[in-house]
């Protein structure tokens, strides 16, 4: 199962993806590639850590631009690269394009 907690994909996300978090509601992450074009976002409710079911994780990597759950798995542990899963984005996601900011 794809299971991740919140926490860590946080922080994977705003340090190994560089990722820029918005305050909102929840947390908004934007996805900049090398040139810093937005080319994917995604969000995580705020407050405490929590383990984030299959579901859940399954649409982060959808709305992130990956091609699974389990790589957005693989992100997070560290056996997917930053430049890897850039590739993967772009591939799915015409630049310029991240999920609308709700």
């Amino acid at each position: 199962m794809a299971r991740l907690e919140s926490s860590d994909v946080d922080r994977a996300l705003r340090g190994k993806m560089q990722a820029e978090r918005k305050d909102k509601a929840d947390w908004y992450y934007v996805v900049r590639n090398k040139e810093g074009i937005a080319i994917s976002s995604t969000s995580i409710s705020k407050g405490s850590k929590e383990t984030l079911r299959d579901s859940r994780v399954r649409d982060m990597a959808r709305q992130l631009g990956l091609d699974s759950s389990q790589q957005l798995v693989e992100f997070v542990g560290c056996t997917l690269s930053r430049e890897d899963a850039l590739k993967i984005i772009e591939k799915n996601r015409p630049p310029g394009m991240p999920r609308q900011n709700r």
